[in-house]
């Protein structure tokens, strides 16, 4: 399918939650970090402590293969340490992006993202094919 990708991510949260102890896990990518202690930047925390700390962990973008076996299997080796990190709620988002709306996952694909043991949320975002 032309213009199609995956993005798998896994999402973590804790009220005392630390994504910056996650620094020294090799190959790990996070986006939308923030500390439980820090000072709020949008929303309704903005110019507040935050009563939380939050981060969303991707897919390096040299994995062209596999990538949500590829986030199952990170999830798996490193769930501990998230935890260990404050993390009390996780979730294994998957988004898929192109111009049409079905996704199938491999028999490898669904055991894996069973091991993880934690939610599964699937979003699709259309582009347009010019």
């Amino acid at each position: 399918m032309k213009n199609k990708r995956v993005e798998p991510e896994c999402h973590l949260w804790g009220e005392n939650f630390s994504p910056k102890l996650l620094n020294k896990i090799s190959d790990i990518e996070m986006r939308l970090t923030n500390e439980f202690d820090e000072v709020g930047k949008i929303g309704k925390y903005k110019d507040k402590k935050l009563p939380y700390g939050s981060c969303c962990i991707v897919t390096p973008e040299r994995i062209k293969s596999n990538r949500v076996e590829w986030m199952a299997d990170f999830i798996i080796k490193h769930k501990s340490e998230f935890e260990k990190a404050g993390a009390t709620a996780m979730s294994f988002w998957i988004y898929g992006y192109g111009n049409q709306g079905n996704m199938e996952f491999s028999v490898e694909e669904l055991s894996k993202i069973s091991a993880t043991k934690i939610p599964l949320c699937i979003d699709y975002v259309f582009e347009s094919v010019e």
